[in-house]
């Protein structure tokens, strides 16, 4: 990196896990970022973690900081960002992630603010970017004062830009919100690819999820390339008013240091009736389950 071009942490990135929205795999994300000269970069897939491995293996392997997270469905159809500090936080992100797909059909998520503010331990919240309740026009001021009883200084006003007409008017709305609140701002993008040659597949994807045609998608596509993964020169250029809010993305970075090399695979423990093994107790319920799915009949062969 150049002498005097501030560092930053893109902290919006959504990879191909983001399904029929993200455009490049998790690995190509963290390898650009390698290129750019990028040293932590947040994997916020929307609505899970699904990414988290692959990314993770990548970044170990280079040594780069990865930072783990997800953008949030709510049940108002919002959207906030959480990030993982440590273990304890990954805990409560994924738990809140489960009871957002339980209680929705398969390729769905939503929660509420309150389970978001019950599972708000080892989190840090980034509030912003469009979908967002901080963006829109009511005055989300009763969310805001929840949020912050329970993020305390772990929430964010995250201030977006993609070069686009709309955003200095909804971006003069956060910050004065974020004034009034008491929220600190951070710079941030959504990026959703991680060169400018995947903005056409990008723009495919976004058709098939919305069920138009190219020529038909008018404005459900995005308007230029600025969800492209960029340098911190590029960056630094586009808050140059703001370095600021630039360089309290390495103040949020710095705060998640969680690792999955801090967890491993524990099997759950089984109860198992007196003198049964694991394997003669799981070949009962097999058969048990087998005779109750086929009414009664007995297995016409068994397998040893």
């Amino acid at each position: 990196m150049s002498s005097g071009i501030p560092a930053y942490a893109p902290l919006w990135c959504k990879s191909n896990y983001s399904f029929l929205e993200g455009a490049s795999h998790p690995e190509e994300l963290i390898e650009e970022g390698l290129r750019l000269g990028v040293r932590s970069l947040a994997l916020t897939d929307r609505d899970g973690v699904y990414g988290a491995v692959r990314a993770h293996m990548k970044a170990r392997e280079h040594g780069f900081h990865l930072i783990f997270g997800s953008q949030i469905t709510i049940d108002d159809g919002s959207i906030l960002s959480l990030l993982a500090m440590d273990r304890e936080g990954y805990a409560n992100l994924c738990q809140l992630l489960t009871v957002g797909r339980l209680r929705m059909a398969k390729g769905e998520s939503q929660v509420t603010w309150r389970e978001v503010c019950e599972h708000a331990e080892g989190l840090i919240a980034l509030w912003g970017g469009d979908g967002s309740l901080l963006c829109g026009e009511p005055d989300p001021l009763f969310i805001a004062r929840d949020l912050l009883d329970a993020f305390g200084d772990r929430l964010y006003a995250m201030v977006v830009r993609h070069r686009r007409a709309t955003e200095p008017v909804i971006e003069r709305r956060v910050r004065d919100r974020a004034d009034r609140y008491g929220l600190p701002i951070v710079a941030g993008h959504e990026v959703l690819y991680h060169t400018p040659s995947r903005r056409p597949l990008q723009d495919v994807l976004t058709c098939i999820r919305h069920g138009v045609t190219l020529s038909k998608a008018g404005t459900l596509t995005k308007p230029n390339a600025e969800h492209v993964l960029k340098s911190p020169h590029a960056f630094a250029l586009l808050f140059q008013d703001d370095l600021y809010a630039v360089a309290r993305t390495l103040e949020v970075a710095s705060r998640c240091t969680f690792s999955l090399d801090e967890i491993r695979y524990r099997y759950p423990s089984e109860k198992l009736p007196d003198g049964t093994t694991s394997a003669e107790w799981l070949r009962h319920l097999t058969f048990e389950g087998a005779r109750e799915r086929y009414l009664g009949a007995e297995p016409r062969f068994e397998v040893d």
